[in-house]
């Protein structure tokens, strides 16, 4: 099956591939193949018989068939273009062979496809062909890179593409499609980023919004399994801020106890974990607030709370420079305020390690070191008065008194001082005012009034700003109330006499005599008042019997709730009684009246007013009764029921037979 001599290979381009030549050599190859094949059964035809050979040539026709189903089978399917030497090799193998290599359809088999025939002259005859070959397969290699794109292999996807060699037409798409790639995929990023940088601070809200985005991009990577990892993500994020929750409710509770445990709480959130961000900052957050508390401590000067805070701080939640000054400076104030030299040596030798100048507490430590400094010279000094005050005589006591005036207001030991100084100013006082107190005492003791005031004039020496004056104001105010009382009991005891004459205006006119502020003038008002309420009574029981006089209903019921005004003990208190009893005795009798009339209802109006102290009160009771029965219409009277005895009717319908 050679090619025709007239006709020249290189034109031809076969509709269904078939090697153009080199069908000869696969010929030949075949006839030694067969050859060998054959040559035993020839021998071993020489040694059987006919009969025999029938039986041998069925089965082996039928060997021989499958065998060569199964070589065939076996060939490789372009055995010729394995073996074709390409610098010698026709236009139309290098396409035959360039398509069978194109229909594997991988990026590495349209390469060589391209590469079979990318060496054709312009000029030749099969050149447009070649080159819509090409282009097509140009283009499915873009197609199978944009496949590897669209499954999320962008590094991938670029090597493919700018595999393409630069003299087909497709490769002027490969950069336009690596910047379109390149461009969805950084869009992609950065959405899946925003969407981890919100989880990371608990924004589940927009870290969901940012999410969706991904549905929108122009790649099936993206939006599909990107965007199902981020709803899984937002998922885990939010499962894991949870767990934080406990840490959060401890933190808002308050107080260093419970910041420790939330930060505590708070280090077990591992840094791989999208709450990590979201525990970091609350633990800044209880780190400042523990650093705000143990500042106010500092300011404060409450240094054996600092010590103790210090102390239950967990591992590595502050600086080793924060911690350790902490602990000098609690330590150091503790032993300051023990209140000895001793302990104010120790304090500033401790406080005297914080050495270096850049750290924020140097200041506060240089700062306390030199007002420990002066307290322990003020604490000498102190000492010093001390001793001087140990005599108790005038002159030791103020000498220590001047002694401790040196000390400073500014200065911590100045209470101390003033304490100090108050003491033994109040001995120096009571030493000199003694006597003084003493002799007025004295003079007292006679009780007549001349001696009394003498014995205030003398206690009257003793100033407001000394330590006796209070006792000698007691005592004048008691000797002072004695005068008064001995000189004011005469005329109190007259007003008495008068009031018991019933004499009230006099005995109010001498009472009054008796100024303000004076020992009796207490009692004095009290009596004054006492009388007055006997003038007032005897003036309402005349009025009251001036009105009942008219005996109408309106004004004995006006002398009632008159004369109820006077005080029981007043002396008016048994007329107003018996005014009382009468009065009530003569509205009840217009009531009766008006009862016999049949007025019930202005009856039982007028023995309502009967006031209830008054011994017409149970009778006026018992008439209302009787007259409200009497307003009451009578109860209808129900007609008695028929009985079987004297209702014929009755029996009738008992006994129908009857």
């Amino acid at each position: 099956m050679g090619v025709p001599m007239n006709i020249n290979p290189n034109n031809l381009l076969p509709s269904n591939p078939t090697p153009p030549t080199e069908q000869e050599p696969l010929a030949i190859e075949n006839s030694s193949l067969a050859q060998r094949l054959f040559r035993p059964i020839q021998e071993t035809v020489e040694r059987f018989p006919l009969q025999s050979w029938a039986l041998i040539l069925i089965l082996l026709s039928s060997g021989v068939g499958f065998g060569a189903t199964t070589l065939l089978l076996k060939l490789p399917k372009t055995p010729q273009c394995s073996r074709v030497f390409w610098p010698v090799a026709s236009a139309s193998m290098r396409l035959y062979c360039a398509q069978l290599s194109a229909d594997e359809r991988t990026v590495d088999s349209l390469l060589r496809a391209i590469e079979l025939v990318a060496s054709l002259p312009a000029d030749h005859p099969l050149h447009a062909e070649v080159e819509r070959n090409i282009e097509e397969w140009a283009t499915s290699i873009l197609n199978l890179a944009e496949d590897e794109f669209q499954s999320g292999k962008l590094e991938e996807a670029i090597k493919t593409v700018r595999r393409i060699p630069d003299h087909v037409e497709a490769y002027k798409l490969v950069e336009d499609r690596i910047a379109h790639w390149q461009k969805t995929w950084q869009e992609g990023e950065e959405i899946f980023a925003a969407v981890e940088s919100n989880l990371r601070k608990a924004r589940w809200n927009d870290a969901f919004r940012e999410g969706v985005k991904l549905l929108n991009i122009d790649n099936r990577y993206w939006a599909t399994i990107k965007y199902d990892e981020t709803v899984k993500n937002i998922q885990i994020a939010q499962e894991e801020s949870r767990k934080l929750d406990t840490a959060f409710n401890i933190f808002r509770r308050g107080g260093i106890d419970n910041w420790i445990q939330a930060i505590a709480e708070a280090a077990k959130v591992p840094s791989t974990s999208y709450a990590y961000e979201e525990g970091q900052r609350l633990i800044t957050k209880a780190k400042e607030k523990i650093g705000e508390t143990i500042q106010k401590l500092i300011d404060d000067k409450d240094w054996q709370t600092l010590s103790s805070v210090v102390g239950r701080l967990p591992d590595g939640s502050f600086s080793t420079e924060e911690l350790n000054e902490w602990e000098i400076l609690g330590s150091s104030g503790s032993d300051a305020q023990m209140g000895t030299l001793e302990g104010l040596n120790s304090a500033i030798a401790t406080a005297e390690r914080i050495t270096d100048q850049n750290r924020p507490l140097y200041q506060v430590a240089q700062e306390l070191i030199a007002g420990w400094k002066t307290e322990v010279q003020d604490l000498t000094l102190l000492a010093q008065a001390r001793q001087t005050a140990e005599p108790g005589t005038i002159d030791a006591l103020n000498a220590a008194i001047a002694q401790a005036q040196m000390i400073p207001s500014s200065n911590t030991r100045y209470r101390d001082a003033k304490q100090d100084i108050a003491t033994w100013t109040k001995q120096v006082q009571v030493t000199e005012d003694s006597p003084i107190l003493n002799k007025a005492k004295e003079l007292a003791t006679s009780g007549n009034i001349s001696d009394l005031q003498q014995a205030i004039s003398q206690a009257s020496l003793i100033n407001r700003d000394r330590a006796l004056y209070s006792e000698a104001r007691k005592e004048i105010q008691g000797w002072q109330s004695t005068v008064e009382t001995q000189e004011d009991q005469p005329i109190l005891d007259q007003a008495n006499a008068l009031g018991n004459n019933q004499d009230y205006q006099s005995a109010i006119n001498t009472a009054s005599q008796i100024r303000s502020g004076r020992a009796l003038y207490p009692e004095a008002r009290k009596k004054i008042g006492r009388w007055q309420s006997e003038i007032q009574a005897q003036k309402n029981l005349q009025r009251a019997y001036a009105i009942a006089a008219n005996r109408t209903p309106e004004s004995l019921t006006s002398a009632i709730r008159l004369v109820n005004q006077i005080p029981s003990y007043t002396e008016a208190s048994s007329q107003r009684l018996q005014a009382l009893n009468t009065w009530s005795y003569q509205l009840l009798s217009i009531a009766q009246e008006k009862a016999s009339v049949s007025s019930f209802s202005e009856a039982i109006r007028l023995a309502r007013l009967i006031p209830q102290d008054s011994a017409a009160y149970s009778t006026s009771r018992e008439l209302i009764s009787d007259w409200r029965r009497l307003l009451a219409p009578p109860a209808p009277v129900a007609p008695p029921e028929p009985s079987l005895e004297s209702s014929p009717s009755a029996v009738d319908s008992a006994n129908p037979s009857l």
